[in-house]
C-alpha cells in the first residue's frame, strides 16, 4: 500500500484542510506535534501534549492523544470528565477500554448507581463480575446465581473480581462437585494447567485423587496405556480416558487407535466425547488416507453432528474410490452441508463415477456451472460450458461516499496510514463498520477502492457478503511490475495475480503472525534464499516489504515451485502455501487419484481452500486481463508424473 499512499496523499491533505482552515505547512506541524506528544505521553509526560493541545485542534488524531492523556490519569479524573469524554468520542475505538477502566474504579468504590447507569452486560468479564457482586449485595440471589454459573463455566482464569462472586455462589450451595469437575475438564481441554491445579484444590475429598489423575493424564496421555488403572465405567473415568486418547492421537496415533479399540468396548463415552474422539483420532487417520478411520468416524459421529468430521468421512471414501459408500454418505449430509456447491459438485461427480452414462449428469453439471466459484467453474469445465462471471457492480450514492469520507473515523484511519500506524488504521476502519448500514458499508468499500486501498475495499465488501462486484473484489494493482516479473519467470500473470490476491489482498505492508511479509507473503528465510538463488538485491529481510522487491522474490519463488512440479499450478500453489516437502508427501500413492479428488483431500483445510481459491481467482484474472485461463489445464490433471 505504500505506493497507493503516495498516490492519495495529496487527496488526504486536501480532505484534511477542508475540515479545518489551515495551510499545508500547518498540517505538517500538527503531524510533528502529534509525534512529539505521543512519545512524551508514552513516557508519562503530558506536558508536551498540553503545550501543543491548542495547535492540534482539528487534527484527526488529536482525540487519540486526548485518550492517551486521560487514560494515564484515569484514577485521578472526575466522573464528569470521563463521562464527557466518552460521550464526545463514542466513535473512538479506544473509548470502550477507557470506559471499562473507569467503571472498574466506580465499582471498587461501591458507587452502584453510576455503575449501573453505564454498565453493559457481556462486554468485559471483569465488569460482569462486579455486576454479580452488586446482585448478591442487593439480595437478587437467583439472578446472581445464574450469572455466577455463567462466569464459572469458562476454560480460562477469570478476573479477581469474580472470586467475590464465586464465594457468594459457594455459600449458596451452588458450587456443586459436578460443576467443579466441569470446569476442571474445560481447563484441561484448554491446557490451562495452573487453573486446573487450582480447581483440583476445590474438589471434594472424594474427587481429589481423580482430579490429580485427570491433570497427570492431560499432560502425559501415555499413562492411559496402563489400562489396569482405568477400570471404572463411570463418567469421570470416561472424561479422563477420553481426553487422554485424544491427546495421545497427536503423539502416537497407532497406540491411540489400539487403546480406543480397548476402551471403546468398556467405557460409555458421552456424545460430546464421541465427536471429540472422531475429530482427534478419526481425522488423524483420515488425513493419512488410512481406511482404519472409517469405523471410528462411523461409530463416533454416527449422526453426522460435526461438519468437519462428516466432510472428512466423505473425503476419505473419495480418496479410497468407494463411490457407492460416498454417495450414501453424501445423501445423508445435513442440509447446511448438502446445499453448498462443494457437496452439490461431489454428489454429481460420485454419481458419474458410479454410472458415467447417467442421463441427468450433464444437466446437473450445467445447472451448477451457473455458479461463480471453484466448484461452479469445475462443473463448467466438465461440460465445456462458459464460465459465468456474473459481475454486478455495487451501486452507491456519491453523496453517501462523500459523507463517509468526511467521518472522523475515516479521517483518523487515513492519517494513521499516512504515518505508518497500520494496526491503528485498521482498528479505526473496522470499528466503524460495526455501526454502518449495509448500504453505507458498500459506499465505504467503494471509497477504499477509489483511494487505492484495495485491502480495505476487499475486506469491507466481504463483511457485507456482497460477492458480485468483481472490480472491487479483484483489483488489478502493480500490473506492470507483476506482468513483467511473471514473464521473466515463465509463469502466467493470471496465476501470479491470484496468488497475490489470496496472500495479501494487495496490502503491501502486511505481516503475518508467522513473520510472512508483503504482497506475496514471503517468510524472511524464503526471501533471503530466493534472493541469493536468483541474484535479486536484498540487503536485509525488511527490504522484502518493498512492493517491487516482494513481487520479484515472490514470482521467482513461485516460478521455482512451478518448475519443480512440472508446471502444475495445483501442486505449485499447494507448495507455495504448505511447502514442497508436504506436497511430495501428499503425492505418495496418488497414481490413480483424479485431480479433483486430490485437491479435495488435501489434508490441510487451509491449503485446500488456498489451492481452490488460487485456481478460481486465476480464471477471474484471466478474464480481467483478457488472457483467457481455464480452471485446470489438461496437463495438470495427470499427477503420476509430478512426484
Amino acid at each position: 500500500m505504500a505506493n497507493a499512499l503516495i498516490r492519495y496523499v495529496s487527496t488526504v491533505s486536501c480532505l484534511l484542510l477542508a475540515s479545518f482552515t489551515l495551510q499545508a505547512a500547518t498540517l505538517e506541524e500538527q503531524r510533528n506535534y502529534f509525534d512529539q506528544a505521543k512519545v512524551a505521553l508514552d513516557k508519562n509526560n503530558p506536558l508536551v501534549y498540553y503545550s501543543h493541545k491548542k495547535a492540534l485542534q482539528g487534527y484527526p488524531l488529536e482525540p487519540y492523544l486526548a485518550y492517551l492523556e486521560l487514560n494515564k490519569r484515569i484514577k485521578l479524573a472526575s466522573d464528569k470528565e470521563v463521562i464527557l469524554f466518552v460521550k464526545k468520542h463514542q466513535d473512538l475505538p479506544q473509548t470502550r477500554w477507557l470506559e471499562m477502566r473507569w467503571l472498574r474504579l466506580v465499582a471498587e468504590r461501591g458507587d452502584w448507581n453510576t455503575f449501573l447507569k453505564y454498565y453493559q452486560p457481556d462486554t468485559f468479564s471483569e465488569l460482569d463480575c462486579f455486576y454479580g457482586q452488586y446482585l448478591y449485595q442487593n439480595k437478587q440471589t437467583t439472578k446472581a446465581n445464574e450469572l455466577a454459573e455463567k462466569l464459572w463455566l469458562k476454560p480460562h482464569s477469570q478476573p479477581n473480581a469474580c472470586d467475590v462472586v464465586f464465594n457468594y455462589w459457594k455459600k449458596q450451595g451452588k458450587m456443586t462437585a459436578d460443576i467443579r469437575w466441569q470446569r476442571l475438564k474445560m481447563a484441561l481441554e484448554a491446557k490451562e494447567y495452573r487453573l486446573a491445579n487450582h480447581i483440583v484444590g476445590l474438589l471434594p475429598a472424594s474427587l481429589t485423587e481423580q482430579g490429580k489423575e485427570f491433570t497427570y493424564v492431560a499432560k502425559n496421555p501415555t499413562l492411559i496405556a496402563k489400562t489396569q488403572n482405568f477400570q471404572g465405567k463411570d463418567k469421570i473415568t470416561g472424561d479422563i480416558v477420553g481426553l487422554g486418547l485424544r491427546r495421545l492421537a497427536r503423539q502416537d496415533p497407532e497406540q491411540a487407535l489400539s487403546l480406543l479399540q480397548y476402551y471403546g468396548t468398556r467405557l460409555q463415552f458421552s456424545d460430546d466425547q464421541k465427536v471429540a474422539l472422531a475429530n482427534d483420532i478419526g481425522l488423524t487417520f483420515a488425513r493419512r488416507y488410512d481406511d482404519r478411520a472409517l469405523p471410528i468416524l462411523a461409530k463416533y459421529d454416527a449422526n453426522l453432528d460435526h461438519d468437519d468430521v462428516s466432510e472428512w468421512h466423505v473425503r476419505l471414501l473419495l480418496r479410497l474410490g468407494r463411490w457407492q459408500q460416498a454417495q450414501d454418505l453424501i445423501n445423508r449430509l445435513p442440509e447446511q452441508l448438502a446445499q453448498t456447491n462443494r457437496w452439490k459438485y461431489w454428489k454429481i461427480r460420485v454419481a458419474q463415477y458410479i454410472d458415467p452414462k447417467a442421463p441427468q449428469i450433464i444437466e446437473q453439471y450445467n445447472k451448477l456451472a451457473q455458479e461463480r466459484d471453484f466448484y461452479g467453474f469445475l462443473a463448467a469445465q466438465r461440460v465445456n460450458a462458459d464460465y459465468q462471471f456474473n459481475h454486478q457492480p455495487i451501486i452507491v450514492n456519491n453523496s453517501m461516499v462523500l459523507r463517509i469520507k468526511n467521518m472522523p473515523a475515516i479521517q483518523r484511519a487515513i492519517e494513521y496510514l499516512y504515518k505508518g500506524m497500520d494496526n491503528e488504521a485498521w482498528i479505526e476502519w473496522h470499528n466503524l463498520t460495526r455501526n454502518l448500514s449495509k448500504q453505507e458499508m458498500l459506499a465505504l468499500s467503494q471509497l477504499a477502492y477509489d483511494m487505492n486501498l484495495y485491502f480495505y475495499a476487499i475486506r469491507t465488501l466481504a463483511i457485507t457478503s456482497y460477492w458480485d462486484d468483481l472490480t472491487i473484489r479483484f483489483p488489478i494493482a502493480y500490473k506492470d511490475i507483476l506482468v513483467k516479473e511473471a514473464d521473466n519467470r515463465s509463469i502466467s500473470p493470471n496465476w501470479a495475480f491470484a496468488i497475490m490476491r489470496q496472500e495479501s489482498a494487495f496490502n503491501d505492508r502486511i505481516k503475518s503472525h508467522a513473520g510472512a511479509m508483503g504482497l506475496m507473503q514471503l517468510m524472511p528465510a524464503t526471501a533471503k534464499e530466493t534472493a541469493k538463488k536468483f541474484d535479486i538485491p536484498l540487503a536485509k529481510p525488511q527490504e522484502a516489504l518493498n512492493p517491487n522487491t516482494n513481487i520479484q522474490l515472490g514470482t521467482a519463488f513461485l516460478g521455482q515451485m512451478y518448475g519443480r512440479f512440472q508446471n502444475n499450478r495445483i501442486l505449485a500453489s499447494a507448495a507455495y502455501n504448505a511447502g514442497p516437502g508436504r506436497v511430495r508427501q501428499w503425492l505418495q500413492n496418488s497414481n490413480n487419484v483424479d485431480f479433483d479428488v486430490w485437491i479435495e483431500t488435501i489434508p490441510f483445510n487451509e491449503t485446500r481452500q488456498y489451492v481452490q481459491n488460487v485456481l478460481f481467482y486465476s480464471v477471474i484474472y484471466g478474464h480481467k486481463l483478457n488472457i483467457p485461463q481455464v480452471l485446470i489445464e489438461d496437463h495438470e490433471m495427470n499427477f503420476a508424473s509430478n512426484k
